[in-house]
């Protein structure tokens, strides 16, 4: 009874909480703020809107692409159309089940393909480890740009001109986390022992990446991977005359709290248009629309290409083991 309980709040907890998000977001939106959603739709440039959207599918198919490499390091050679079918699947999965994507993903891929599930689990687990460092990168480069804009600024500075005390709560509460997780670290067996496989796990996934045949190919395709993640943002910025002309440290800004809302919440329901909102108010854009317009926009295009490549991969024939 409770590990069905434990597991009914790990796939209802993130969706209920993604469903009020999702309400608060829209219940405290302006009459102005409504119309500009509205508008959004209507008045959209959908040249740059599907060049968008084209951008976010090339991310995919090289995603696919590149997991053939690491796939090839352990003897196998499935069929690209198959990797990308799992990879489409393990996407619009997820939105039922919060982190099942990735199970479901190297699930398919052991029935279609000669692969094991558990050595094609490992390759998901090694690009994991791959995302959280182009992620971590991602984020320097926008904490980089921030402190470098006027918007940055505005909210570090009181109104009497002098420098605000956000900067130093931050850095005092990263001192205080790490020290508190510096404690437990070495004051916990077992919290020690998880540490210490993690770690070691990551050290494993990089070394594995080092030592393939095409190393760099796997390399090409990741900075491409992000490129287009963060290119797509920008392209679909110029469909709107409020964002078209917006800086690069917003576009940033957003990609960073867009990936944080998707990590945390099943497609990021509720909080990827609150989030994005946000950031453009930071920088002096009152317009709800965008967040709004691109959540449905991405959220669409993965679900129907996720369907479309879940019904042909079911009809290839199965691998008998």
């Amino acid at each position: 009874m409770k590990k069905v309980l434990i597991k009914s709040l790990k796939i209802g907890l993130p969706i209920a909480i993604g469903i009020y998000l999702s309400w608060y977001f829209f219940s405290g939106l302006t009459d102005k703020q409504l119309e500009q959603t509205k508008n959004a739709f209507y008045n959209a440039n959908y040249f740059w809107v599907f060049l968008s959207l084209f951008v976010s599918f090339l991310s995919h198919v090289s995603r696919s692409y590149r997991w053939l490499f690491l796939l090839e390091t352990m003897g196998y050679k499935p069929k690209f159309s198959n990797a990308y079918h799992a990879v489409m699947s393990g996407y619009v999965i997820n939105f039922t089940v919060p982190r099942s994507g990735e199970i479901a993903r190297a699930g398919l891929l052991a029935s279609y393909e000669k692969v094991p599930f558990e050595k094609g689990f490992a390759t998901i687990v090694v690009e994991r480890v791959v995302d959280v460092i182009m992620l971590g990168i991602v984020v320097l480069i926008s904490g980089y740009l921030q402190t470098d804009s006027e918007a940055f600024n505005k909210i570090t500075q009181s109104e009497e001109g002098g420098s605000s005390n956000l900067i130093w709560y931050i850095f005092i509460g990263m001192v205080v986390f790490g020290t508190v997780g510096l404690v437990f670290y070495f004051k916990n067996k077992k919290i020690k022992a998880f540490v210490n496989e993690k770690l070691l796990g990551f050290y494993d996934g990089l070394k594995s990446i080092w030592t393939m045949k095409k190393k760099w190919a796997y390399i090409f395709h990741t900075v491409f991977i992000w490129v287009c993640y963060v290119g797509s943002i920008w392209i679909a910025a110029l469909a709107f005359e409020e964002t078209k002309e917006i800086t690069i440290g917003c576009i940033f800004g957003m990609f960073v709290v867009g990936a944080a809302a998707i990590s945390l919440l099943p497609g990021g329901i509720g909080a990827y248009p609150a989030w994005l909102t946000a950031v453009l108010l930071i920088y002096g854009i009152d317009f709800a629309g965008f967040g709004i317009f691109t959540w449905v926009g991405q959220t669409l295009m993965l679900v129907i290409l996720g369907l479309i490549s879940l019904f042909l991969i079911q009809r290839q024939p199965k691998f008998e083991k």
